[in-house]
């Protein structure tokens, strides 16, 4: 078993995934650091290699599919996951785990911390505000960005989500778990910048999330 990792979902993420590795490495020396990759075609994979990541493969494309696999695959006291696409950054890896020492969950929150000059659109900001309040209403457990990317878990906690989901409703996957099972959240507030490359999170994931939140909670 191992003591800290860290997880970093990727799909086509070659412009950042080297440098985030470095920062990790540099920010937190001795953690593992797990790149799982839903078959990349830019060489993500191999640069991930090359700045010294462990690389796990799916073929299925899906990021709650990939942390599903690495979720069943790594066995450590704590992993930390963040998105790889450079809008997080691995210098509040830190601050997540500290808060790990009070409850078995804890997410960061864009809305509390630093958010950076254009890293978030007027729509994207009030589409995660009106998904955090559905969430909040629907479950009654408390949470202030439901959407956020950057989440620090210990073993007891992550080996008892159940994964359900397959693409960007991850997060609300994470939250209507630790809603049901009565896990606790503590929130950390963090920087978060423009990402680097294209964004794959469009509107309709943003209905989808929604929609996840509420069939979870009726069906």
């Amino acid at each position: 078993m191992m003591g800290t990792c860290v997880l970093l979902p990727s799909l086509n993420e070659a412009g950042s995934i080297a440098g985030l590795v470095r920062r990790i490495r540099k920010t937190s020396p001795g953690y593992g650091v797990y790149v799982v990759d839903s078959g990349s075609t830019d060489g993500t994979q191999d640069i991930a290699r090359r700045d010294g990541a462990r690389v796990i493969t799916l073929r299925e494309k899906g990021k709650a599919r990939a942390v599903r696999k690495a979720f069943a695959e790594i066995d450590a006291d704590r992993i930390v996951l963040l998105d790889s696409d450079g809008s997080y950054a691995p210098e509040d890896i830190p601050a997540l785990l500290k808060a790990l020492g009070d409850c078995p969950v804890a997410v960061g929150n864009r809305f509390g911390g630093k958010m950076r000059a254009g890293a978030m659109g007027a729509v994207h900001a009030f589409g995660n505000r009106l998904l955090t309040l559905l969430a909040n209403i629907l479950y009654g457990k408390r949470i202030g960005d439901v959407c956020s990317g950057f989440w620090a878990f210990r073993r007891d906690a992550y080996k008892n989500i159940r994964i359900n989901s397959d693409h960007f409703e991850l997060e609300a996957n994470f939250y209507v778990e630790c809603a049901r099972k009565r896990i606790d959240i503590c929130e950390v507030p963090v920087s978060y910048g423009k990402r680097r490359g294209k964004s794959k999170l469009g509107i309709f994931d943003g209905f989808g999330i929604g929609t996840y939140l509420i069939k979870e909670r009726f069906c």
